[in-house]
């Protein structure tokens, strides 16, 4: 199973092929265990909730929607049941400081204090989807300086020395990203630090 390609294994796993599922498994747990710990901090709940996903995973193998990307759909995946995680438990100690520390990188460290979000509402979920089709939406040189940014955290001088642009654009880019954001968002009546937690979600 080490060479099947992504697409063969989701066909032998709708198939009920469990040698498949131990092969997604292995390929992919360690990455999503790592995406999922940055958010939560606690390995045990970390591992609890990984191993859910995949239980799902094999539970509702033959009607999931796979898509073309399985990487990328594990990750949004994994999105979800992390926005389920904080609904349910909302955020200790260990949370908040992860997002405090994801604020004062962005320079909100000073507008906002986490202890605001003390629990997840039922909306989150339609709300990370949302703000994750815009972000998939965006035009390819806007996507990419916002990612950049704010998942790899290069400063708007580094942005414009790697991609050639000068920082006005980069700005001018970032702050068309953020209005997308906030448009996308309207209906849901969301509010500027549930915005940055969906995105802290994602990145």
């Amino acid at each position: 199973m080490r060479h099947t390609d992504d697409k063969e294994l989701i066909r032998l796993l709708r198939l009920s092929d469990y040698a498949a599922f131990e092969e997604l498994h292995h390929r992919y747990w360690l990455k999503l265990h790592k995406l999922a710990y940055r958010k939560i901090g606690d390995r045990q709940d970390t591992y609890d909730l990984v191993q859910e996903l995949f239980i799902e995973i094999w539970e509702k193998r033959g009607t999931l929607n796979f898509g073309e990307e399985l990487p990328g759909w594990l990750q949004k995946r994994l999105w979800f049941k992390l926005s389920g995680f904080f609904r349910k438990r909302g955020f200790n100690g260990k949370h908040q400081e992860n997002f405090r520390q994801y604020l004062e990188n962005q320079g909100f460290d000073k507008c906002f204090d986490p202890a605001e979000l003390r629990e997840v509402n039922a909306c989150y979920e339609d709300l990370l989807a949302a703000i994750n089709k815009t972000i998939e939406e965006m035009p390819n040189r806007m996507r990419e300086v916002f990612i950049l940014h704010r998942r790899q955290q290069h400063t708007v001088d580094e942005i414009s020395d790697k991609l050639n642009l000068s920082p006005k654009t980069v700005r001018n880019q970032l702050d068309r990203a953020i209005a997308r954001l906030r448009r996308s968002t309207e209906a849901y009546d969301a509010t500027a630090l549930e915005i940055l937690f969906i995105v802290w979600l994602i990145f």
